[in-house]
């Protein structure tokens, strides 16, 4: 098994890579551009309420949070992954997308004086060490699956590299269940820390600020 992880991520680090600049990007765009990109981020925030929404519905519990939270992550990764196919488009527009969101809502809570590392660490980090490395690497699937689908066009204008992008594809469809597995491992981890650890740490240590600014009023 080892052996199949390690090549997995050989295979894949530099999608991953690519899916983590693209992250990044449009975090620092959402967190210094805040103003410019409110209209934008406004329909995102809509979909964090529903999710807010949805666990309400369901009782409102730890395990209700945890549910509705694995659910939504799993859709939304195994979508990248998948829609990947389709040049790419979605994956990287899912990456920048949650990068911006999460750049402007630390922004919007820097503006009541919470430092944007204390957001990061009590309300990112515990299940983000988990979440973020799984998003990152199913959009870095999708990525490559999008690769594959911009070489199959140039294939046909180059045509002598038809055996090398067979296996090229070969190998790529040979560890996506494999890559699955890993991404809703890594999500089912993160579900378990932000529905019963995280929210206690943002209590703890900023529950009074947060209430200065509800984003999901």
């Amino acid at each position: 098994m080892n052996i199949h992880l390690r090549r997995l991520w050989l295979d894949n680090r530099r999608f991953f890579l690519a899916a983590c600049l693209i992250f990044v990007g449009g975090g620092l765009i959402g967190y210094f551009q805040a103003p410019a990109v409110e209209s934008m981020v406004s329909n995102l925030m809509e979909q964090l309420k529903q999710v807010a929404e949805r666990i309400k519905e369901n009782g409102g519990g730890v395990f209700a949070t945890f549910w509705t939270i694995l659910s939504n992550n799993v859709l939304s990764a195994l979508m990248m992954m998948a829609l990947g196919l389709f040049f790419a488009f979605f994956p990287i527009i899912g990456m920048m997308a949650n990068g911006v969101l999460l750049g402007f809502i630390i922004s919007k809570y820097s503006t009541v004086g919470i430092s944007p590392w204390l957001i990061f660490g009590a309300g990112i980090l515990p299940h983000g060490i988990f979440e973020l490395p799984a998003v990152l690497f199913a959009a870095g699937i999708g990525i490559r699956l999008g690769a594959l689908s911009f070489r199959s066009v140039g294939v046909l204008f180059q045509p002598h590299k038809l055996d090398r992008l067979k296996n090229d594809w070969y190998d790529t469809l040979k560890q996506f269940p494999v890559a699955v597995l890993v991404v809703i491992v890594l999500l089912v981890i993160a579900a378990i820390v932000e529905s019963a650890i995280t929210p206690y740490i943002l209590k703890a240590t900023i529950g009074e600020q947060l209430q200065q600014l509800n984003l999901l009023k």
